[in-house]
């Protein structure tokens, strides 16, 4: 009932911001900065997950690509079954899921590839310590991300990096951003694939599932491959070019590459 009046109170303030007169519209401000100022302080001292990410951009914003810890389950099963069909005949994988949040996708890979070694990592502590108590077995490991650190249990065959390489695309779709050079330039998304590429084995996969820009427009795309026709056609966020301007119409990006042998 309390959520429910609170997210009333909040659309009659933003109709009366669009629909209003300069007073009103800085009326209504007036009243809004506070009441985000309040909860993102409460937020702050009780929400320990909110806590971790203002961390992250605080001391870490270089690093970071998208904030949310969101997951789940199998979220995405067209993808992880045609990469398991790709290794059919293959079953002593090194297999990294880069950004792995509180570790469901780790668990979730474990069903499609019972013989990998997994490793899991994310930049987020809080979200490490919850994915240190899940329970997994001998072959599988969490690890807080870092080149250097990832590095020591490479290279990999397969890299799942999924809705890692973005930046608040809920936020980007519904504001129709035309730019994301202030908040996500391409210069970062490529340097993180390129760190990826470092760390693959010749004819491996690495998948990148849910971004905001094209494995196929960095440097390092002459040494790919794309694997069938999959791609984030359902991804609702629009997509970015080289100069980080937005993509008109929507075109889905493929998602899963083959890295070619040298």
């Amino acid at each position: 009932m309390l959520n429910s009046m609170i997210r009333s109170a909040k659309e009659s303030l933003k109709a009366r911001q669009a629909s209003g007169g300069p007073i009103v519209k800085l009326a209504v401000t007036a009243l809004v900065l506070p009441w985000k100022t309040a909860l993102a302080v409460k937020n702050i001292i009780f929400n320990s997950n909110y806590r971790s990410i203002v961390r992250l951009l605080l001391f870490s914003s270089r690093k970071v690509h998208q904030t949310s810890s969101f997951t789940s389950m199998d979220r995405y099963p067209v993808i992880f079954s045609a990469s398991r069909d790709y290794f059919q005949d293959k079953q002593e994988l090194n297999i990294l899921s880069y950004g792995c949040s509180t570790g469901e996708e780790v668990l979730t890979l474990r069903q499609y590839f019972p013989n990998a070694r997994i490793i899991g990592t994310d930049i987020n502590k809080h979200s490490l310590a919850q994915c240190r108590r899940l329970p997994v077995d001998g072959r599988m490991d969490f690890i807080y991300s870092s080149p250097d650190e990832i590095r020591k249990h490479g290279p990999f065959d397969a890299i799942f990096c999924m809705a890692v390489l973005q930046r608040r695309p809920h936020r980007v779709a519904a504001n129709k951003t035309a730019s994301l050079a202030a908040i996500y330039p391409f210069e970062r998304f490529e340097e993180t694939v390129a760190m990826l590429d470092s760390l693959m084995n010749p004819n491996g996969l690495l998948i990148i599932h849910f971004t905001q820009y094209s494995l196929m427009d960095t440097k390092v795309a002459s040494g790919y491959d794309i694997l069938g026709d999959y791609d984030q056609y359902d991804y609702l966020s629009p997509t970015f070019d080289v100069n980080s301007q937005v993509i008109p119409g929507r075109k889905p990006l493929n998602s899963i590459f083959i890295k070619k042998s040298p």
